[in-house]
This record gives structure tokens, sequence and C-alpha cells, in this order.
């Protein structure tokens, strides 16, 4: 039975359009009108396109056709094709071949020999006009090159795809089935058998070229020749390494020296520069960095200058710090600070014991805050300047006293100092606290003017 396909001349992929043109074509071709003198060829050609344009135009009729095309074109033309196939496990051996020659039995001619017969058993079931139609590459001898013969050949072949049908294998047949869904489990059963054994050729094929590649000379000395140019590069690439390691070595010990003399030229230059300005202005980098010192001092004064003890801020500018001054919420601190500082003035400082106070003094400095406890060292200052502005002398007190009376009286005259002490700093505030008003009303006459 000939290919529907074969018989309208078009491809297994053809559309619709190809097949009615190529119907057309073969029908005047073979039309018994058109050959008078080969009537009944003509009459059996023109029957076969015609019932070939039957099959192929209808879709449902194509699908099916298409489904079961190698059971009905090879099951019985190849059912007793197993018999005729011939066993490739004794080929798995040493003793197939004698020898790596050319010769008749040598390794070449063998193995050129069966990969030759694997390739003309899969012609018939090719397709014609298809990419497998084509015959696979040859096993070349000896003298073969290895680009072009050898490496083509293993790479064809170590993915090698049998082209047999097996339908010979095939169980049951598809056309004894009483109903449609029967013969979709007949044809999914027989596929499932022709699949196993597709696969299983395919793997014995693919191991057969795994066993020749493994002893075929040309690969052997083909694999020795990338070795031998692998360990040429390598050495290549280690001496190149090398070689930019000493220049790098050797840029950076001269990158040392030069920097070594360029530091002993700039420290000979900063000497004399020194001893320049030791004899032109009488002083050195060293009264420099002693006059920066006092200026930063300078300016540490004048930050705390900007600071309001009060209110606990940092003022930038001179203009903000006066315009807070002004300011309600700063007097109101002002006269609570006032309050504060006459109270602590109150308290009877000379009963405490000095070492408590210490204690306590830095229980309370870990407690506060770094704003508070720079509040706390203005106060002090603060405090302790007032006290250096009017001292108090208690020679006067010393010298009214006899030296028979002191011993009587010295409980008495130091009750009486401490209620003195007490009253100046209670004036030394209020001082304080008018001193504080003229200047705010100073600067504001000042502004306004």
């Amino acid at each position: 039975m000939e290919c529907h396909y074969a018989i309208l001349g078009v491809e297994l992929n053809a559309d619709d359009g190809a097949i009615k043109k190529a119907y057309r074509k073969a029908a005047l071709k073979y039309h018994p009108d058109k050959n008078p003198n080969c009537l009944e060829e003509a009459t059996e050609k023109f029957r076969l396109v015609q019932a070939a344009y039957d099959v192929l135009s209808d879709p449902q009729e194509r699908a099916w056709y298409d489904r079961h095309r190698e059971e009905i074109l090879h099951r019985k033309k190849y059912e007793n094709y197993k018999e005729n196939s011939f066993d490739l496990w004794e080929y798995f051996s040493p003793s197939a071949y004698k020898g790596f020659g050319d010769d008749a039995n040598g390794f070449y001619a063998v193995y050129r020999d069966v990969f030759k017969k694997i390739d003309v058993e899969d012609q018939p079931f090719k397709d014609e006009g298809s990419a497998g139609d084509e015959w696979m590459p040859c096993f070349g001898n000896s003298e073969s090159d290895y680009d072009d013969v050898v490496h083509e050949f293993y790479s064809s072949w170590q993915s090698y795809c049998t082209h047999l049908s097996y339908v010979w294998e095939s169980q049951y047949d598809v056309k004894e089935a009483p109903n449609r869904r029967v013969a979709r489990l007949v044809e999914k059963e027989n596929k499932k058998v022709r699949d196993k054994h597709k696969k299983k050729r395919n793997e014995l094929v693919r191991e057969l070229v795994s066993f020749v590649r493994k002893r075929d000379p040309r690969v052997k000395a083909h694999k020795a020749e990338l070795e031998r140019i692998a360990t040429e590069q390598a050495v290549k690439a280690e001496e190149r390494r090398m070689s930019e390691m000493r220049v790098k070595a050797e840029e950076a010990a001269l990158y040392d020296q030069e920097n070594f003399e360029e530091l002993a030229k700039h420290n000979e230059r900063v000497s004399q520069l020194e001893n320049m300005m030791r004899d032109e202005f009488g002083f050195s980098s060293d009264e420099d960095s002693d006059n920066s010192d006092q200026n930063s001092e300078e300016e540490q004064e004048y930050s705390d200058d900007m600071f309001c003890v009060a209110c606990n801020k940092m003022f930038k500018s001179v203009m903000g710090m006066r315009n807070h001054q002004k300011s309600k919420k700063h007097k109101e601190n002002m006269n609570r600070l006032k309050e504060e500082m006459q109270e602590e003035s109150s308290v009877d400082d000379l009963t405490e014991d000095p070492n408590c106070e210490e204690i306590e003094d830095e229980v309370d400095d870990r407690k506060l805050t770094k704003k508070q406890k720079k509040q706390k060292r203005q106060q002090q200052k603060l405090l302790s300047n007032m006290m250096e502005s009017e001292p108090l002398k208690t020679k006067d007190f010393e010298e009214k006293i006899d030296p028979v009376q002191k011993s009587d009286e010295v409980p008495k005259l130091e009750t009486e100092f401490d209620g003195d002490i007490a009253e100046n700093k209670k004036s030394i505030a209020d001082d304080i606290g008018n001193t504080l008003d003229c200047n705010a009303d100073n600067e504001t006459s000042v502004i306004s003017d």
C-alpha cells in the first residue's frame, strides 16, 4: 500500500490549499481521457488519487489516518522484521575486531559496517522530504580528520533516535475494534508497546557508540593533544602571572623610595620655613599651635556666653540671645532661679559633713543629663564670681575679741558669723537680680534708639 501523501506528492504537514492544488494536478495527469494509450494503468492511478484526496480533504479522516499511518503502511510489510534484524550485543566485546588497522577485520572496518547497517535499517521508515531523510555521518578510518569526520560522527550518533516504527510489535489490530472507544484503547496500548521498544533500541545504540568512542585511538589522541595544550596554557599563564607580580613588586619598591625622598624633602622644607619664621617674626609653628589652643578656649568661652543658664538653651548669635532675654519666659525662669539660689543660701552648709556632700554631689551628677550638668557648672561659676567680688572680712571680728574672752565667746561669734553669711548671700542674690534687670532695660532702650 502506498501513502496518500506520496500519491499526491505533498508533505505530511501540507495545508488544505496545497493538497487541493496537488490533487487537481494529479487528476489532470492521470485522468483516463488524457491517457488513451494506457487506459487501465491511468484508471488505477486516478482511483488512488481520488481516494487519497477523499481522505486528506476530510479533517477527521486525515487525523485518523495520521495516527494509524505507520500501522497501515508497515504492519504487513514488516511483520517478520524482527527475524531479519542483526544482533548488536556481539559488538560489545573487543573480540569483535582484531587490531586498530584499516583491514577487513580491523577496528575501523568492523564498526563502520555496523553503523552503516543501522542507518540502512532506518531508511525505509524515514519520511521522504523530511529533515531525517538524510544519511547519518560515516565512521571513517584511521586517517580521518577529527574535526571533519570523528567529531561529527560522535556528535550525531550519541543522540541517536531510531526511525523504526515497531508496528510489528503491536498486540492488537485497530481495524478489528468494534467501536471508537475500543479503538482508542487499542491504539493507546499499541503505542505504549512501540515506545517501549523504541526506547530500548535507542539506549542500545547509544551504549554501543559510547563503547566504541572509549576505545577509539583517534579520540584518545585528540584528548592527549587537548591536555598538552591545556598544560602549556597553564604554564604560560603562571609565567605571565609571576612576571606581573615581579613588575608590581618593583614598582612598589620604586614608589616607596620616591615617597621616602619626597618626605625627606618636605621635612627639610618645613624646618627651613620654621627657621625663617623664627628669624623674621620671632615665633614658630609650636607657638602657632598654642595660639590656636587659646583661640579655641576663647571660642568655648564665647559659646558659654551664648548659653542661657535659666532656660537651658544655646543660641548661635548675640541678637538671638538678646531677644531671648527680653522674653517673658526668660524673666520667669530668672526669677525662679533667684528664688532657688536664695533657698539654697539659707541652708546651713557648715553643719553637714563635707565627705557626705561630695558623695551626694557625685550621685546627683550621675543622674543629671549633659545640659543639666552644664547648667549646674554655670550656676557654680556664677556663685563663685559673686563670692570673689565681695569677700567676707572675718579678721575684723577676731580683732574685737579679747584673748581672754575669745574662748568663751567663740560659739556666740560663730552663730553670729553664720547669720551674717546668710544675710550677705541674700543681699548678693538681690543685687544680681537687679543688675540683670537693669541690663535688660538698657539693651531695650539701645535697640529702640
